[in-house]
């Protein structure tokens, strides 16, 4: 059976935090901020976040435009992967994202390195405006099935069409593929050294890539 994507409902907001928390928990950056938080107050905090994100979607203001995309497995309707793709427009402000303002956390959370990778997304995201961002994952059960390539490539017909480049932010998961969907340009990377944080897991300098797709001639 075919997969294809859909645009994410509030009903949905269970299931894309354990997505999310299934791709994410595992990594060093993740686990070093959250270590100290119980997965449940965890689930319930990224579905909270998740719900208002859905409600945004629909309610498009000056500071960016947003799409939450889902694909379900047709077998069991479980969601095997997302995206939440945004146009960050012109005179795009960090500061006005909320997407990266560290609000109440839950007890435990390392808020001194979450400010750290918030900052120097908000940094990234505005030498980058005017142009389309993504966020991506897929449930680590349910990779090599294509869902992450079709959420990746959903906004290039308009983007192409608009003449707008596409931008993420790509982590060590992500890179080959994003590379593979024609994000050819490196145009800059975030570095953090998690030993600052928590130096008792050793996870030494971890890098993101900022990466950008070039609209192609319709």
């Amino acid at each position: 059976m075919s997969l294809n994507v859909n645009h994410c409902v509030p009903e949905d907001a269970r299931g894309l935090a354990e997505a999310y928390l299934a791709t994410y928990g595992p990594l060093s950056r993740f686990h070093a901020t959250y270590y100290c938080v119980p997965e449940e107050t965890l689930l319930k905090g990224f579905e909270e976040d998740f719900r208002k994100e859905i409600e945004l979607q629909h309610q498009p203001s000056a500071t960016q435009e947003i799409h939450l995309l889902k694909v379900n497995d047709p077998s069991t309707n479980e969601i095997i992967a997302f995206a939440i793709w945004k146009y960050l427009p012109h005179g795009y402000r960090a500061e006005e994202d909320s997407d990266i303002q560290v609000n109440e956390q839950p007890e435990g959370t390392d808020e001194l390195l979450l400010r750290h990778v918030y900052g120097m997304t908000g940094k990234l995201r505005s030498e980058h405006s005017g142009r389309h961002e993504a966020h991506w994952c897929t449930h680590p059960q349910h990779e090599r099935r294509g869902a992450g390539r079709l959420l990746i490539n959903w906004p290039f017909a308009q983007a192409d069409k608009d003449g707008k480049k596409c931008y993420v932010d790509a982590s060590p998961i992500g890179y080959k593929l994003y590379k593979k969907c024609g994000f050819e340009q490196e145009v800059g990377e975030m570095k953090i050294n998690i030993d600052e944080y928590a130096p008792q897991f050793g996870y030494g300098t971890v890098r993101w890539v900022a990466l950008l797709r070039e609209p192609h001639v319709v």
